[in-house]
């Protein structure tokens, strides 16, 4: 049971070293331990508003990105609009040129049919003119073979064109 009570010199040797160095300690140690201590909480508050300030960047720079992704597809959309905008305008414009070029190509074909189909009908009258005179002419000659007979008809004639 000696071993479990403590006698009074060890109790007092120990006390001594147990003050002799939480003297020691507070003199040499116990200052640079809490100033290290202290400047490492202050790294660490740093490192948080540091961290706090970065994360407030992050969703800056993504509110940012968003925008300007809203603001990318607007004006895609507006470039794409203006472009199929452009598209119609070049395919009417286009289709108003073949139609005003078929109009011209047809009207120029109206007049070349219009002054062919004169043409013949004046070549026509102009045969049927020939082919009068020729058919006129051999009847005559057929029915006035006889120079009298010519002769009273040309004088009919002359007479009828003197009371006219």
């Amino acid at each position: 049971m000696e071993l479990v009570l403590p006698q009074f010199g060890l109790f007092f040797w120990s006390a001594v070293i147990f003050l002799l160095f939480v003297w020691l300690l507070s003199k040499y140690a116990w200052k640079p331990i809490l100033s290290a201590l202290d400047a490492r909480e202050k790294r660490i508050a740093e490192a948080l508003s540091a961290a706090e300030k970065a994360k407030a960047e992050v969703e800056a720079l993504r509110a940012q990105q968003e925008k300007l992704q809203i603001e990318a597809a607007q004006e895609r959309e507006r470039i794409l609009a203006q472009a199929q905008k452009l598209r119609d305008e070049i395919i009417e414009n286009a289709r108003a040129e073949a139609r005003k070029q078929a109009e011209n190509i047809l009207q120029a074909a109206q007049q070349q049919i219009q002054q062919q189909r004169e043409r013949l009908m004046t070549e026509m009258r102009r045969y049927a003119a020939q082919l009068a005179i020729q058919v006129a002419r051999q009847i005559l000659e057929e029915h006035f073979q006889d120079e009298e007979k010519a002769r009273a008809y040309a004088e009919k004639l002359a007479a009828e064109i003197r009371l006219n």
